[in-house]
């Protein structure tokens, strides 16, 4: 086994240590450590890495900055990364996994822990960075804790600011009117450094107001103080204030007693974002188990009523027969729909089984085209075809079964201008192209989208899995998907799978 190479980029050197330890457990491991990111980065520019273990907050580039960095660089693209942080913020996650995280570890940690983090790490493809930095670098803007301070005396304002600024947003007002018009504006600050002693309005009316205010109530108020004015921070306390600090202003007690007031709002940031999340996927989960309920419902009810014209017209054998298909086919696609459902779970988790044999295309988009002949009647929309007969591709029935339904399902609801698609397939070296051509674009604000999940427009009722799902079963057999779309040729979709 050759040498591993990891970076770690830690600003504190006993955790630098204790990785260090852990890693020389592990076997033949060549370590580097830095203590910020731009000095990272100039290793990284020298050494050839194979695991990058960084911690979120870095001095100079941010630890989701430096992982941008590594993900956009074509040379460190490909190189694992394990985040660490020592809190467990939902949006820091996601952005870690949009910028390409391999995986994600809290601080504190056993070196079982970091171990098994590390293995998946390193075992596990890494994946690709997914987000437009600026939008990223705004994102982290707008959850940057917003402080403001408030002080009529300009020298006060600038020593705390200095002392604040690089880890927050900060903002300053000379006086209580200017605070009270910040706060009632957007984005309101998450925390206020309020000075009590001020002339015209004093810092105990500001926070009063304040917290008469719904608006403005939940802003954490933190009072500037001199140390003999007991009796007011006293006062200050009963009107909602959380905390005070003496002046002249300590740098060590200022950061202390931000930092941990800020501990508590993004305790409850996570909160309402872990309740938002449950309650989506309340919402999502019910949804999709309506729609595929239906998708059962619908062959089950054909089923039945076939049944009972089969029961009644069992002596006239041309009626008989044709109940008799419309029986069998609608037990085909109904068991098509469950294999697909469990397939897709297991795809989902990634612990799907793939048995590629070699299958006739024109079969089953004709396959697909039967089982929606209903839908195309009472909706007078057609769908025409050009396939060879003889194409086949390598891959499982029910999955191209599954996806091209979808497609299909899909591109029929979206022609508004022509209720016609296209469905074509040619041989394209080791691969079949399928092609799926509708005459409507996609709408400008969906194509980055066109294939994420719970994705749709226009289309009441339907959940927006159709495109995903496709993606899904399409990679599943070792294929690729594409689309491309304009005002003038509409949208075509392109399905690669190995040629059969």
């Amino acid at each position: 086994m050759s040498q591993l190479t990891v970076l770690i980029v830690e600003p504190f050197e006993a955790v630098r240590a204790m990785i260090t330890n852990v890693l020389n457990e592990m076997g033949n491991i060549k370590i580097i450590q830095s203590s910020n990111s731009n000095d990272a980065l100039e290793k990284l520019a020298y050494n050839d890495v194979g695991l990058i273990i960084g911690e979120w907050q870095l001095s100079g580039l941010t630890g989701i900055e430096f992982l941008t960095q590594v993900r956009t660089t074509p040379r460190t693209a490909k190189i694992p990364f394990l985040m660490m942080s020592s809190t467990i913020e939902q949006a820091h996650v996601v952005r870690a996994i949009q910028c390409g995280v391999s995986e994600f570890i809290v601080k504190p940690f056993s070196s079982k822990q970091l171990k098994a983090r590390i293995q998946r790490a390193l075992n596990r493809p890494v994946r690709a960075f997914q987000g437009d930095s600026a939008q990223l670098a705004s994102v982290a803007q707008e959850e940057q804790i917003q402080l403001l301070i408030v002080d009529d005396v300009a020298d006060n304002i600038k020593v705390i600011s200095d002392i604040l600024r690089r880890d927050y947003k900060v903002r300053a007002a000379l006086n209580g009117k200017k605070a009270l018009q910040i706060c009632a504006g957007d984005p309101q600050p998450d925390i206020i450094l309020l000075d009590i002693m001020m002339p015209e309005m004093d810092g105990l009316e500001v926070c009063r107001r304040l917290k008469a205010d719904p608006n403005t109530q939940h802003i954490t108020v933190i009072f500037l103080t001199a140390l003999e004015q007991t009796e007011h921070v006293i006062k200050g306390l009963s009107l909602g204030a959380v905390d005070y600090i003496t002046k002249p202003a300590n740098p060590a007690i200022v950061k202390s007693r931000v930092q941990a007031h800020c501990r508590g709002i993004e305790s409850h940031r996570l909160m309402r974002a872990q309740i938002d999340t449950m309650l989506e996927n309340a919402r999502l989960r019910d949804e999709f188990d309506n729609l595929n309920q239906n998708e059962l419902t619908k062959p089950v009810s054909v089923i039945q009523h076939a049944c009972e014209l089969l029961s009644s017209h069992v002596q006239q054998s041309e009626k008989a027969r044709h109940y008799l298909e419309e029986i069998q086919h609608n037990c085909a696609q109904l068991q098509l729909h469950l294999d697909s459902v469990t397939a897709l779970a297991k795809i989902e988790r990634n612990d799907y089984q793939l048995n590629p044999q070699s299958h006739n295309l024109l079969f089953v988009v004709d396959g697909v085209l039967a089982a929606l002949a209903n839908t195309l009647k009472q909706q007078q929309l057609s769908v025409h075809t050009s396939i060879a007969a003889d194409l086949e591709y390598r891959g499982e029935l029910t999955l191209t079964h599954t996806l091209l339904s979808h497609l299909i399902k899909n591109a029929l609801e979206a022609s508004r201008t022509r209720p016609s698609i296209n469905v074509n397939a040619s041989q394209s070296d080791e691969h079949v192209v399928i092609t799926i051509h509708n005459s409507d674009p996609v709408p400008t604000h969906l194509t980055e989208q066109f294939f994420e999940k719970f994705v749709s427009f226009g289309k009441p009722g339907r959940l927006g899995m159709g495109t995903y799902i496709a993606k899904l079963l399409v990679e599943a057999q070792h294929g690729t998907i594409a689309f491309r779309t304009d005002d003038n040729l509409g949208t075509e979709v392109f399905v690669h799978l190995p040629l059969g």
